[in-house]
This record gives C-alpha cells, sequence and structure tokens, in this order.
C-alpha cells in the first residue's frame, strides 16, 4: 500500500425518482464542498448526455467551475469527457477557462462515453474511434502548444492559438474505459487510468494489467485510479437495511438506458465499433440484480467503517494503486439513500477508514 496513496469521489449525478434536475445538480455541488472539508483529494463526475437515471451531467465543466469557488484544495476530474462529440478545438478552449476558474485544480480526463450516447447525439458508432483518437490529439495540443497546426481525419487547422492558458504547466491526464488497447494510449503518453464504478472489478482487471505492462515498455510509470461504490453506517445491521433497497435501486436505474439501445438490429456495428459490451447481456442483467448478487459479487461494499477499512486494505494488497476513490449510491424516492445518507457515507470513509490507509 503506497504512502502517498491519494483518495476521492466520484459521481455520475443520478437524476432519480422525487428529485428535480436542479436539485441533482446543486447536491453535488454540495457534496464537493464536504468532500473538500473532509480532506479528500479529488471529485470526479462523468460527462453524460440525454439519460437522466444513469447520470445528467451534461457540463462538469460548469459544476466544477461553481465548486472551485466554495473549495480550497479539493481537484476536479471529469470521467470522462466524451471527446467524439465534441468539435475538439472549442471543447479545449471550454477546458482551459474552467482550469483557470478552479485556479489550476482541474484534470482532464478522457473517454468515448457509453453506446447509447450515439443514437441519441445523431452519430454513427463507427466514428467514434477516429475521432477519439484524432481529439486527444487536437486537445492536447490546443492546451500545451502556441500556433499549432493539424492536418487529420476530421481537422484540418494552420497556426491556432487556444485561449485562455493554463495555470498548470503540466496538466493531469486520464483515460477511463475498459479496454486496454485503449490505455496503451495513456501508456504511451505517461498519462493515468482511471476505472471501476458501478462496473465489477472483473471487466478491469486484465486492462489494468495491460496498461501496467505498456508503461513498462515505454518507460512510464503507471498511475491507476480506482473507484468502489460503498455504503457505510455505524451499525452494520443498518447499513445492510440501508443497502438492500438502495443497491437495486441504483444499479436498476443506471442500467435503463440500454432499453433505448436496439442491441440486436446493431449488434455487429457495436462490436466492430470496440463496443462489444453494450451488445451482450451484461447491462441487461443489472436490470434484474438482487441486492444479494450485487454484494456477494463485491459491485458494491457494505459495513461498518472498520469492515470497509479491512475489505480495503485487503483490495489494496492486490492492487497498487495511486489513487482509491469512493462512489456514493445516490438519492431518490422508492429506495435510493437520503441526501444526510450520501453525506454521511463520505464522512465516514473520510474520518474513519481513510486514516487507515495512510
Amino acid at each position: 500500500m503506497s504512502s502517498d496513496l491519494k483518495f476521492g469521489v466520484y459521481t455520475e449525478m443520478n437524476c432519480l425518482a422525487g428529485m428535480t434536475s436542479q436539485e441533482a445538480v446543486w447536491d453535488v455541488v454540495k457534496l464537493i464542498e464536504q468532500s473538500d472539508k473532509l480532506g479528500y483529494d479529488v471529485y470526479m463526475t462523468i460527462e453524460h448526455h440525454f439519460y437522466e437515471t444513469f447520470g445528467m451531467s451534461s457540463n462538469p465543466l460548469a459544476v466544477f467551475s461553481a465548486a472551485a469557488q466554495r473549495t480550497d484544495n479539493i481537484r476536479f476530474r471529469t470521467l470522462c469527457h466524451t471527446l467524439p462529440l465534441h468539435n475538439p478545438l472549442i471543447l479545449a478552449g471550454e477546458i482551459a477557462t474552467a482550469e483557470v476558474l478552479t485556479n489550476g485544480r482541474l484534470d482532464l480526463g478522457f473517454g468515448r462515453g457509453h453506446s447509447w450516447l450515439y443514437p441519441a447525439a445523431g452519430l454513427p458508432y463507427e466514428l467514434s474511434q477516429p475521432r477519439y483518437v484524432e481529439a486527444i490529439e487536437l486537445v492536447m495540443k490546443g492546451l500545451t502548444e502556441e500556433n499549432f497546426s493539424h492536418k487529420g481525419f476530421e481537422y484540418d487547422v494552420e497556426n491556432v492559438n487556444i485561449w485562455p492558458k493554463l495555470v498548470q504547466q503540466d496538466i493531469p491526464v486520464y483515460l477511463t474505459g475498459t479496454s486496454g488497447k485503449s490505455f496503451n494510449i495513456a501508456a504511451e503518453n505517461g498519462w493515468g487510468i482511471s476505472v471501476g464504478g458501478p462496473a465489477p472489478y472483473a471487466i478491469f482487471k486484465d486492462a489494468m494489467a495491460e496498461y501496467r505492462a505498456a508503461c513498462a515498455t515505454h518507460g512510464n510509470t503507471p498511475v491507476v485510479s480506482y473507484i468502489q461504490p460503498v455504503l457505510i453506517h455505524e451499525d452494520e445491521n443498518t447499513a445492510h437495511e440501508i443497502a438492500k433497497t438502495a443497491c437495486e435501486y441504483f444499479y436498476h436505474n443506471i442500467a435503463k438506458p440500454i432499453n433505448y439501445l436496439d442491441q440486436e438490429g446493431h449488434r455487429d456495428r457495436l462490436i466492430a465499433s470496440g463496443y462489444g459490451f453494450y451488445a451482450s447481456d451484461a447491462m441487461n442483467q443489472m436490470l434484474e440484480l438482487t441486492y444479494e448478487q450485487i454484494v456477494e459479487s463485491g459491485m458494491v461494499w457494505v459495513g461498518t467503517p472498520d469492515q470497509i477499512r479491512r475489505r480495503s486494505e485487503d483490495f489494496l494488497s492486490q492492487e497498487e494503486l495511486d489513487e482509491f476513490a469512493i462512489q456514493v449510491l445516490p438519492r431518490g424516492e422508492g429506495g435510493g439513500l437520503t441526501f444526510a445518507q450520501m453525506q454521511q457515507t463520505q464522512e465516514l470513509f473520510a474520518t474513519k477508514v481513510m486514516p487507515g490507509l495512510k
């Protein structure tokens, strides 16, 4: 276990029954404020559009810019900017402005995003990979170079400057996803990866190993961030009582966008575009997960602070991490947590789990 281990919090900004979308945004800002006071190192949210039960974090840079005015130390990271959905030259300027407004507390996070975003955005799956690769190059050129030129898959520009300029000389970069092949880009450039979240550890294990091997090949030091959903309460029975409904509520809601994807009709296209996960029944199975399946598979850790600390120690003995982050289950009527329970999990992890892991 690294003595330099950092800790974070991740959210998808779920908007569930009984909440307004405005409340869901302000909930996250308040949770970021609490995270900063509790000493977490980073707060992360996804970029996600169109399907609010999975996450309605459509503009994480705006959320971070607002939260930065209310916090002192915590860093911010989008997991991930869904690059193929953007003009990367414009996105680079938006990132730069947010980086200035956070006073240099912004990390970059890149990915292709979920496959169900593409039909809703009017884009073919087949564009996702070439657009992604080119966008990474363009965003990084825009943030780190002056008077740059580029000729590639979609963009042909000369002598372009992105404004404003960054506060940080070297902005941290993380890639996310499930593919070891995609993580080779991170390994080659000396960037970190961030994995985990609602999906089980087994999905990421091989990709993490491939990334570390690729870092060794390229002579770069791996930087791995892992996200683990947790529910913590001082009393074990109460923890499980709350979690029994909260876990099923969480997974059944975040899996709903799969119903909008033509899995059968688009099967070959999804697989050819590197989205085979969505052509499988993995997400469909989440719609039917039971509490026992969720807990037994380790998709959510439930227990007292001491139990979560021991489980964290065991996990960290298996995986050499640079950063360990928690995901707090969302609030909502019909099974979700209350806002106070969300805050409680963040507080108990920070005050009674983190100290034992440092």
